[in-house]
């Protein structure tokens, strides 16, 4: 798919409902109903009404009506990819999503910065997905990799890779606010493509 506007966002493993996570990120809230609260006031803080949004998976661990609640106080229009904690028919069973990707998807964003990378013609390419991806789809003309999953600990163990152009969209990571596509635009021109495949 691709994007003629930049008014969109990323995000990743709310963990709607899970109580261990706020111990598991070391979250700043004290129980998963003020974490409800603050992550929806975080995300429309940033988000419009129109503004597009990617849902990196891990969605919620509690009751379905608690979560079509949640969602349904957001902002925007809303993509979602599945985590390993979501099982796609029960993300498309909460009506709220633009589309539900059982794995990943690519999208190109219209950026006049991007008509030097070869093959672009003036789209920057994202290819996002639940889990890290080693090598993904044009890395080596400068795609950005954008995943969730890991709560910034692939962070600690493989710091090396996040000298490519990668994030870690996990909201825990990103200050459990939404990151626009100019911040991450910002933080992938000081990384390198550094290809780890076959392509040159």
């Amino acid at each position: 798919m691709r994007h003629d506007t930049q008014d969109i966002f990323f995000i990743s493993d709310l963990h709607v409902g899970h109580t261990n996570v706020i111990k598991y990120d070391g979250r700043p809230f004290k129980t998963t109903e003020e974490m409800h609260v603050e992550l929806i006031k975080r995300w429309n803080s940033v988000v419009g009404p129109d503004s597009i949004v990617y849902f990196l998976g891990d969605l919620s661990f509690t009751r379905s009506d608690l979560t079509k609640w949640f969602v349904c106080q957001l902002n925007g229009k809303i993509h979602a990819i599945a985590g390993n904690h979501d099982k796609p028919k029960d993300l498309r069973s909460l009506g709220r999503f633009e589309e539900v990707h059982d794995y990943g998807t690519e999208i190109g964003v219209y950026d006049e910065d991007s008509l030097q990378s070869r093959g672009s013609q003036g789209y920057q390419k994202i290819v996002m997905a639940h889990y890290p991806i080693l090598s993904w789809n044009k890395s080596h003309y400068g795609a950005w990799h954008l995943h969730g999953h890991c709560h910034g600990s692939l962070m600690k163990t493989m710091p090396d890779y996040y000298k490519r152009k990668v994030i870690d969209v996990g909201c825990n990571m990103i200050d459990y606010t939404p990151i626009s596509y100019a911040q991450v635009k910002a933080i992938m021109d000081k990384r390198s493509i550094n290809n780890v495949d076959h392509h040159e």
